[in-house]
């Protein structure tokens, strides 16, 4: 497995329970490229030494299941629903082939208007971050890396990833950046752009995978749970792969100009200690995990995310 290299300098001022220590490098296997703004790079690999997969988050599976369930139960209602108006298996099967077709429109056009309306990462544009796409996306075993575009406005939570085919891309907020084109803060945008090649790697953004669960957001709390155990599982992707870059959560409440003031510890121990009816329910409605739940994983490394209570 990898062995990452200890979390140093504003990661290392909030302490994080049961992440691994640093390991002595052993045997002669090739180094991994370097992160834009990294001060070491990871410990290479014996030669021998097996690359474990990031584990997925202990409720992601068991909700992806009753997703599926849910979205079967639904597509034979709309069957019989058709089948009972029209009698004709021809319609049964345009209204059920409908589905897909409609999603997979709608995934195009939303990659085409990144295509044409963003500015697209490369060598020469935005030349850090490229760097940093690259480097990780090899570091995480993925075929090839994915096209990676800015988006303008929508703050630090403007960051995606998502896929039309067989592509798969990043979007990358324009807060990530300085006024100069540079990164604002290098280890933090590796984190977040970890994360999102976490999702690529645990094949969240794959077609099938989106068709499968759709029923599940038609019913309330159950689509945003399995969102969120997502959001946990590509965390501990990044994680396992920048954690000096684990700061950059702080971002997601600080924004861009204020996140420098978060205080992270002080956030995490809210998770804990914040109750209330209505504060329930919104952890269980939204689809990603709240900035203080998110901290509190991500600095207690021997418990995983909470999805729900």
């Amino acid at each position: 497995m990898f062995h990452p290299t200890c979390p140093e300098g504003r990661a290392a001022a909030w302490p994080v329970r049961g992440a691994p220590g640093p390991t002595a490098p052993s045997g002669a296997g090739a180094r991994l490229p370097p992160v834009a703004g990294r001060s070491a790079d990871l410990v290479p690999c014996d030669a021998d030494e097996e690359l474990v997969p990031t584990p997925a988050h202990p409720w992601e599976g068991p909700l992806l299941a009753a997703c599926a369930a849910v979205t079967l139960v639904m597509a034979a209602v709309l069957a019989r629903t058709v089948w009972a108006a029209t009698g004709s298996w021809e319609c049964v099967v345009c209204a059920l082939a409908a589905v897909p077709v409609v999603c997979w429109a709608a995934r195009g056009l939303l990659y085409a208007r990144r295509r044409a309306e963003s500015v697209k990462i490369s060598p020469t544009q935005f030349p850090e971050a490229y760097r940093t796409v690259v480097s990780l996306a090899a570091d995480m075993g993925l075929p090839r890396p994915p096209e990676a575009y800015v988006r303008i406005g929508g703050g630090p939570c403007g960051t995606d990833a998502s896929g039309h085919g067989r592509r798969r891309y990043l979007v990358l907020s324009d807060a990530l950046f300085d006024g100069g084109g540079g990164l604002r803060d290098p280890e933090a945008l590796a984190f977040l752009v970890a994360h999102q090649l976490g999702h690529v790697a645990a094949g969240h953004t794959g077609f099938w995978r989106r068709m499968a669960t759709i029923g599940g957001d038609l019913v309330p709390g159950l689509g945003s749970a399995l969102s969120r155990a997502m959001e946990y599982t590509a965390d501990d992707h990044a994680y396992s792969r920048f954690p000096e870059g684990a700061h950059a959560v702080r971002l997601l409440a600080g924004g861009a100009r204020l996140y420098t003031r978060v205080n992270m510890g002080e956030m995490a121990d809210r998770a804990r200690t914040d109750r209330g009816c209505s504060l329930l329910l919104y952890h269980l409605l939204i689809r990603r995990p709240s900035n203080t739940r998110r901290m509190a994983a991500l600095r207690d490394r021997t418990r995983r995310g909470r999805v729900f209570l």
